[in-house]
C-alpha cells in the first residue's frame, strides 16, 4: 500500500521522530511511503525513497495562504495514496478529508501544549475530526476527552508510541549512588522546568540535575540557576544528537511537566533501563504508565526526595528493559499496519 503522511511541522521532536519510525518500518515491510510537510531540520533524515511535497506558509495564523498551500499539495500528492494520515493538526486534518473524501484519512494526535486548560484544546480539535475515518490517540484519557468533545468511539483508537531497539543498547554507566536525576525534553513553559528548579532549591532531591534540550527558555533557566546558586547541582547538556547515550547517565528519569499526552521520553528511559518518577498530576501518563516495572508517581517535592532517598524502583535493568521491548516500533506498527489495511478494504467496497 501506498501511506501518505501530513504533518504541520518537522522539525526534531516527538511527534517528527513517530513520523520518521513510521516511515522506516513501512519501508522495510514492503509499503511505499510519502510525505507531505513544511520546511524543518527533520526532513534531513527522512529516507531517500520517499517522495517529499513541500507545504508552503503552514501557519495558523496566516490561514487562508496555508489553505490554499495544502489544498495545491493534496491536489498533487494524494492520487497516489492509498491511506493518509494526518499528525498533530486537527485543522489539517479536516482539510485534508475535505479535498480528497473518498480516501481513508487517519488523525494522530500528540497532545497538545498547555496553551488552554488540556480539555478545551481536545474539545475544539474535535470540531475538525467528526469527518475523518479514525482518530488515533495515545491513552485512554486522551479517548476521553474526544468523546466528551463528540467524536464517536467508533472512530477512536489507542495506538502507543513506539521506541527505537537502540534505546536498548545503550552502555551502563555508573549512577552516582543513585541520586543523578535526568529531565529531558524541549525548554518550554509546558515542560514546568522551572519548578523542578525551584524544587531541587527547596528539596536538595538531586545530587545532580542534569537537564537535556534546548528552547526559548534556556536564558531564563540559567538566570534563575544562578539566583538560586545551584551552578553546581543544574547542569544544562543542551540538545544531544545521540540521546540514547544520555540516559545511562541517569539514575532516575523526572517527569515534571504540566500535561504530557504518552511521554516517550518515559519509554526510552525504560528501554534503557533507568527508572522514572511520574507526578500524580498526569493522568494520562499516570494511569497508562504506573503498572510498568521502573515506574515511580510521586505527590512533590517532598515525596520525590523520599522516594530517592529509599531508592524506590531501582529494579534490575533486564527487568525493567524486557517489559519495555513490548513497545519497540516494529511490534507498534503491526497496529497501525493492521489499521491501515481495515481502512483501506471498506475503501474499496
Amino acid at each position: 500500500m501506498h501511506i501518505l503522511h501530513f504533518t504541520p511541522y518537522m522539525g526534531l521532536g516527538g511527534t517528527e521522530r513517530c513520523i520518521l519510525n513510521l516511515t522506516s518500518q513501512a519501508l522495510e515491510r514492503g509499503h511505499q511511503v510519502s510525505l507531505a510537510s513544511p520546511e524543518g531540520e527533520g526532513l534531513k533524515k527522512v529516507p531517500g525513497s520517499v517522495k517529499v511535497y513541500r507545504i508552503k506558509n503552514w501557519r495558523t495564523l496566516k490561514f487562508l495562504s496555508s489553505i490554499a498551500a495544502l489544498r495545491e499539495v493534496v491536489s498533487v500528492g494524494a492520487g497516489e495514496a492509498d491511506i493518509i494520515q494526518v499528525h498533530a493538526s486537527a485543522e489539517m486534518a479536516y482539510l485534508v478529508k475535505k479535498y480528497v473524501p473518498q480516501k481513508p484519512v487517519i488523525f494522530t494526535c500528540h497532545g497538545y501544549d498547555a496553551f488552554y486548560p488540556i480539555y478545551l484544546n481536545y474539545r475544539l480539535a474535535s470540531k475538525f475530526l467528526k469527518r475523518v475515518d479514525c482518530v488515533i490517540v495515545l491513552n485512554e484519557k486522551e479517548k476521553e476527552y474526544f468523546l466528551q468533545g463528540g467524536v464517536k468511539e467508533k472512530q477512536l483508537t489507542i495506538v502507543p508510541n513506539g521506541v527505537e531497539e537502540k534505546f536498548f543498547n545503550a552502555s551502563s554507566l555508573k549512577r552516582d549512588n543513585g541520586k543523578v536525576v535526568g529531565l529531558v525534553g524541549r525548554l518550554v513553559k509546558q515542560k514546568n522546568i522551572v519548578w523542578a528548579i525551584k524544587t531541587q532549591a527547596r528539596y536538595r532531591f538531586a545530587r545532580r540535575l542534569l537537564i537535556v534540550g534546548e528552547g526559548p527558555l534556556r536564558p531564563r533557566l540559567e538566570k534563575l540557576v544562578r539566583k538560586l546558586k545551584l551552578e553546581k547541582e543544574v547542569i544544562f547538556l543542551g540538545y544531544q544528537e545521540r540521546i540514547e547515550k544520555i540516559y545511562p547517565l541517569f539514575s532516575y528519569l523526572l517527569v515534571f511537566s504540566r500535561n504530557e499526552a504518552f511521554g516517550l521520553v518515559i519509554l526510552e528511559a525504560l528501554a534503557a533501563g533507568v527508572p522514572v518518577f511520574i507526578p500524580q498530576w498526569l493522568p494520562g501518563i499516570r494511569h497508562f504508565y504506573e503498572s510498568f516495572p521502573g515506574i515511580i508517581i510521586f505527590r512533590g517535592g517532598k515525596d520525590l526526595k523520599q522516594k530517592i532517598e529509599r531508592g524506590e524502583g531501582r529494579l534490575k535493568k533486564d527487568e525493567i528493559q524486557a517489559f519495555a521491548r513490548r513497545f519497540l516500533w516494529a511490534n507498534i506498527f503491526n497496529k497501525y499496519e493492521e489499521l491501515y489495511s481495515q481502512f483501506l478494504a471498506r475503501s474499496r467496497f
